[in-house]
């Protein structure tokens, strides 16, 4: 199996365990990592509060995707976890098949 995929029974979508580069609109750029199609974690000193509602975006493969959230866990001084809560039809289609097919990258290395 992928060491960089980490599933766990309580998420619903398996997650790249990758750093990207994007930005936060609280703060502008910043290291995007454990990505899914249904969140992400944001590495950033500053934080917002829990529930509240905030946009990342990240790039991978070249291109960037734009994704409004939830806060849904701070990690005090790492970041924090944010729960997808729009992403269009094509986007989120695009978003699988990127985060598959780095997966399967990474199985093959």
């Amino acid at each position: 199996m992928n060491k960089d995929i980490v599933v766990r029974e309580r998420r619903e979508h398996p997650r790249l365990d990758r750093s990207f580069e994007g930005s936060w609109v609280g703060t502008g750029p910043c290291r995007i990592s454990d990505v899914s199609v249904s969140g992400c974690f944001v590495n950033s000193l500053a934080a917002p509060q829990e529930g509240d509602e905030t946009t990342v975006a990240v790039a991978i493969g070249g291109h960037t995707f734009t994704m409004k959230g939830r806060v849904v866990y701070i990690d005090p001084g790492m970041g924090f976890a944010l729960q997808f809560s729009e992403i269009a039809g094509r986007e989120r289609q695009d978003l699988e098949r990127l985060l598959r097919a780095l997966a399967y990258e990474g199985d093959a290395a």
